[in-house]
């Protein structure tokens, strides 16, 4: 398991009873599927007629993220297998190519959960958009069994999906770090 891997787990207080469960899990396990079933074309599809849904570019970055930190994480486990099977004279190579990847795992996680934030504070533009929002995050969650977000992110991502539900409907909208009473 690579250093950089324990950067990255979800709270306990998430899963009381079992083992923190990581980041790096998920991801590994649910790119690959994520990527198959929130396709740019899915996305325009939920789009809004009159002018681009800004909620639609946050799920695309965070895709984008999430692919090639699953992508980067898929590379690290080839280089860490052939690191176990190399002979001596290989090893110093193999051991740098490693911790470079480890490196850049710091840098892409860290691009990741910006990307998630971003998308968890962006107001969509229409109803279709909170749909498409919460949709992603839905299916981020279903397909690696773990969630996008701990608690503040989904504190950000209900009153983003708040405010973009009063303006659909004609009510106030809620300030954005305020109380909403």
């Amino acid at each position: 398991m690579s250093q950089a891997d324990s950067a990255y787990t979800t709270s306990r207080l998430l899963f009381p009873a079992g083992p923190a469960a990581r980041r790096r899990q998920f991801v590994t396990g649910g790119a690959a599927i994520l990527a198959g079933v929130i396709t740019p074309s899915w996305a325009e599809s939920v789009g809004v007629s009159t002018a681009p849904d800004p909620i639609l570019d946050a799920i695309e970055g965070h895709r984008r993220v999430f692919e090639e930190l699953g992508r980067l994480l898929a590379e690290q486990d080839a280089a860490e297998r052939e690191l176990r099977r190399a002979p001596c004279g290989r090893r110093a190579e193999l051991e740098a190519k490693l911790s470079g990847l480890c490196e850049a795992e710091g840098a892409l996680g860290r691009a990741e959960m910006k990307a998630s934030r971003q998308l968890a504070g962006t107001v969509p533009g229409s109803l279709k958009g909170v749909a498409a929002a919460l949709r992603y995050v839905r299916e981020c969650y279903e397909v690696g069994q773990s969630p996008l977000y701990e608690q503040d992110g989904y504190r950000l991502l209900l009153l983003s999906t708040e405010r973009a539900i009063c303006a659909a409907i004609g009510l106030a909208i809620p300030p954005r770090g305020g109380d909403s009473r």
